[in-house]
């Protein structure tokens, strides 16, 4: 009789261990068994970005564009790596965003004080490197943005499984004049990109832009408010980046000096690409 209930506790013992292990896989996104995968993203209606312009150091505008429709590819390791947050221990997936796969529509617009129209292509200048989060993750970002940038990532409270962020994502928007073919102007922007939430203000820039700050200048409403993205869900095939970023001091003999800080949000379709 004894033995029998000792049978009986080992193997509700092991059923219960098997139970837990389940429950805890489930609950980790399917990035867990990646295997170098990599996934098409098609960016969604409501995905935007917004520039706070100063131009020639005049007054701040915003300067929003549309980016549904724009496309890249996710590149998803095999294998997950550990670090030690100050939130505790985390456990992520590398990732990278392929640059020479960004692809989106080329919008045509009057130049400024006339003189014919332009077209602007955007383009990510080089392949982004980035954490997907399984358990641990603290990406939300705080960014101070003057002519040395301050960012920070984390706000001491761990964020759920999906979490991605990249801290370096160059995205350029080059402007050619339709007329002469010639490119007069490409802009560069270095955005740190989360799935979390994305604040940042100018200050101590010296520039028009000191003061501005996005989500909460953004009168055109391309950006919403508060700033904040959507963990990945590689099962559901959706995740939303958030991202800001700055430049200053540019200069252009078409424009002048221009300064601005930029803001985008990505509303992500991902899907496995077909081998």
């Amino acid at each position: 009789m004894k033995e029998r209930l000792l049978k009986r506790g080992v193997t509700l013992f092991l059923v219960a261990v098997l139970v837990v292990a389940g429950v805890l896989a489930s609950a980790i996104p399917a990035q867990a068994a990646a295997k170098g995968t990599t996934y098409n993203v098609t960016l969604l209606k409501g995905s935007g970005v917004v520039s706070m312009d100063s131009i020639g150091g005049g007054t701040p505008v915003p300067m929003p564009a549309d980016f549904e429709g724009f496309t890249f590819q996710l590149v998803v390791e095999a294998k997950a790596k550990t670090e030690k947050l100050k939130t505790g221990p985390a456990t992520y997936y590398p990732v990278t965003i392929i640059a020479k796969s960004f692809k989106g529509p080329t919008t045509r617009f009057p130049m400024i004080g006339g003189g014919g129209y332009a077209t602007v292509v955007n383009v990510i200048q080089k392949d982004a490197k980035g954490k997907l989060y399984t358990s641990g993750g603290d990406v939300d970002v705080s960014q101070v943005a003057a002519k040395k940038m301050k960012t920070q990532i984390g706000d001491g409270t761990v964020d759920p499984a999906g979490s991605m962020v990249f801290q370096s994502l160059s995205v350029a928007s080059v402007i050619t004049l339709e007329s002469t073919k010639k490119v007069v102007m490409t802009s560069p922007t270095a955005y740190t990109a989360t799935t979390g939430k994305c604040y940042s203000i100018a200050k101590g820039s010296g520039t028009r832009v000191d003061g501005k700050a996005l989500p909460d200048n953004d009168t055109s409403k391309t950006l919403p408010n508060p700033l904040v993205g959507q963990p990945v869900d590689l099962n559901a095939g959706t995740g939303t980046l958030a991202g800001t970023g700055a430049t200053f001091g540019q200069k252009n003999k078409t424009f002048g000096a221009v300064d601005y800080i930029n803001g985008f949000f990505w509303v992500m379709k991902i899907t496995p690409a077909s081998k």
